[in-house]
């Protein structure tokens, strides 16, 4: 009888033993000393555990610069889009304020952004011909030969863009693009860049559409609506334009930024690098 009672309770606490070691987030000792980190027992020297953060901390600052330049990218495309929907909207309201479909009672087409503007008018006059192409480059002051010598050049460097990608496709190499832009502002000169960019609808600078709190963009005095022109002496059309100038000469040198502020010129200084903004076109201002 008490032979049988001693082996009823060791086999219950058998039983409970085996039931506790197997109970489901519970590892046995072995299991969690196998599973410990193992610069915790001091087998990664300390050496090696900097240089892996180090390395973890360069990848971060590039991944965030990638993020940095695709956002910008992203916003100038916005902008690109807002300027095609203002104009696809005007005909429209311009139609309904003069047969009275319930548009507004008097269209203002001066109220859009300069490049809607200038799509309205397009729109207005039909197709867009070489004849009228000279004029508005004209109109942008350029003389009639530079304004004619400007469409016989872009047609050379569309031209020199086909023919490269034809190359590239029948030969099977990769595609060398013909960077038209770059090399029609060289050829060009700043001022005959501009007054082109301006004949065509294009942006002549960067606005500032929101300035990040703690950024040296705010440190500087940037605000929002402001017009960024030139950057370190070099003058910025575009968002790509002002991300270069940032990646040239010595990182955290100061530089001067010219900005246009409710008409009046002013400077600020800031360390080369991200000035920690949000920009577009100068066309396009947001805010006061």
């Amino acid at each position: 009888m008490w032979k049988t009672l001693l082996l009823v309770v060791a086999g219950l606490g058998a039983g409970f033993a085996i039931a506790f070691w197997t109970q489901p987030g519970v590892p046995p000792p072995v299991a969690q000393a196998a599973t410990a980190p193992a610069y915790a027992s001091g087998a990664l020297p300390a050496g090696r555990a900097d240089a892996a953060t180090s390395n973890r901390l360069e990848e971060l600052e590039s991944a965030l610069q990638a993020e940095i330049e695709q956002r910008a990218a992203l916003e100038q495309r916005v902008s690109d889009l807002g300027a095609a929907l203002d104009a696809l909207r005007a005909p429209r309201q311009a139609r309904a304020a003069n047969d009275g479909s319930g548009g507004p009672a008097a269209f203002d087409p001066s109220r859009l952004p300069p490049a809607a503007q200038q799509a309205f008018r397009r729109a207005r006059e039909g197709p867009d011909t070489p004849e009228r192409q000279a004029e508005r480059l004209v109109a942008a002051g350029l003389t009639p030969d530079r304004a004619a010598w400007i469409q016989k050049r872009t047609e050379q460097l569309v031209l020199e863009q086909m023919q490269a990608q034809y190359t590239a496709r029948r030969d099977g190499k990769p595609l060398e693009m013909v960077d038209t832009e770059t090399t029609l502002r060289s050829e060009l000169g700043e001022q005959d860049y501009e007054r082109y960019l301006q004949a065509t609808g294009r942006p002549t600078s960067v606005g500032v559409f929101n300035v990040i709190a703690g950024s040296p963009g705010e440190r500087a005095g940037l605000k929002q609506g402001d017009q960024i022109v030139s950057y370190a002496g070099e003058r910025i059309f575009d968002v790509r334009d002002l991300n270069d100038r940032t990646f040239k000469g010595t990182a955290g040198e100061s530089v001067i930024v010219d900005v246009v502020r409710d008409g009046q010129n002013l400077q600020i200084v800031v360390p080369r690098g991200p000035i920690g903004i949000s920009g577009g076109p100068g066309a396009f201002r947001r805010g006061p």
